[in-house]
């Protein structure tokens, strides 16, 4: 009978790494995604030099290698998603003594302002370790989302690696044993906290997009391997579906350039080790764009912003950061 590898088996590992580009398996994480795609780029040199015949290429020698990544629209597992929160904003700071903890991550501005790197490894069905590996994986986009009526808390993922190799030894599955946020928990706030007078009722749609400039760079090394995948600055940006708005609020955030606070806030409401919440502050949201909308039954705004870099939303390592994600659960420390 022929040897297949039944791709529903497929399941993505992640383990923080101590030097980028080193890959590492101690400690895994299982990561549960609706799917993983990977793909190797490594760089075409033509030699197309004359040689007296009528063709145009002679030979491709392999030039420098890495490797580019997504994360379509997954389930949002709050205690994983802390992992790719650390990878792309850097700074953290965790309080807590158990048996929940909270981690809240902002912009790294100390340093180096280059966060820690992740090796990705997913199930293939390998013949010798069923794996491959996706050392010094730097994620340069981030989404978050939330429809009340039709969808769990997702989120989306983009990123770059070094080139792809065989895993090192045979990886396991064990996943969160927690579960992804129904969307209609969500509450959100305008112009303050997600409660009280500052709490908006009338939306049913949001995301939020961390995106983060990166540059694979290669340097006269003797290998094809990146020299480092080096992040630059960061930037957030949103939407907002105002479904059901009794005003124009949504309209005048935007042409009168009110620039409020927004908070959206998500919790599974329970408490200690199963607590799961997930909170979302960006202290200036400027709203760009806000578009009526007659699609329903009721007129509504379909708008967009761009969260500003501000102290309020900071970390540890200062500066200034456009927005600060903050996550309850059980896990103690996201390494790195």
């Amino acid at each position: 009978m022929p040897t297949t590898y039944p791709s529903a088996k497929r399941f993505l590992n992640l383990s923080v790494e101590t030097t980028q580009g080193t890959a590492v398996l101690t400690s895994p994480v299982t990561a549960p995604v609706n799917d993983f795609l990977p793909e190797d780029k490594p760089k075409e040199l033509i030699d197309a030099a004359l040689r007296g015949s009528m063709v145009e290429e002679y030979g491709l020698i392999q030039g420098p290698k890495h490797a580019e990544w997504s994360i379509p629209d997954s389930p949002c597992f709050i205690d994983v998603l802390g992992y790719f929160l650390k990878n792309i904003l850097g700074d953290l700071t965790t309080t807590g003594a158990g048996p929940d903890y909270t981690h809240a991550f902002s912009v790294l501005n100390s340093g180096t302002g280059q966060p820690g790197s992740l090796t990705l490894a997913q199930w293939q069905g390998l013949p010798t370790n069923n794996a491959r590996v996706y050392p010094g994986s730097c994620l340069s986009e981030l989404t978050i989302k939330a429809n009340a009526e039709t969808s769990l808390i997702e989120w989306s993922a983009k990123g770059m690696s070094w080139p792809s190799a065989d895993a090192s030894g045979a990886i396991t599955s064990s996943p969160s044993v927690a579960s992804p946020l129904a969307a209609w928990r969500y509450v959100l706030g305008i112009g303050g906290p997600a409660s009280g007078g500052t709490q908006v009722l009338t939306t049913n749609e949001w995301s939020l997009t961390i995106a983060r400039k990166l540059r694979v760079q290669h340097t006269g090394q003797n290998t094809q391997n990146p020299f480092i995948i080096q992040r630059g600055p960061v930037s957030m940006s949103g939407s907002i579906n105002f479904s059901k708005p009794s005003d124009e609020a949504a309209l005048d955030y935007m042409l009168n350039n009110t620039q409020p606070q927004l908070q959206i806030v998500a919790t599974n409401g329970l408490a200690g080790a199963s607590l799961l919440s997930l909170q979302i502050d960006c202290q200036v949201a400027a709203f760009n764009t806000s578009k009526i909308s007659f699609s329903e039954e009721a007129i509504g705004y379909a708008t967009t912003f761009k969260a500003l870099a501000n102290t309020t939303n900071a970390g540890a390592s200062g500066g200034r950061s456009p927005g600060k994600i903050t996550i309850g659960s059980a896990i103690t420390t996201y390494g790195g």
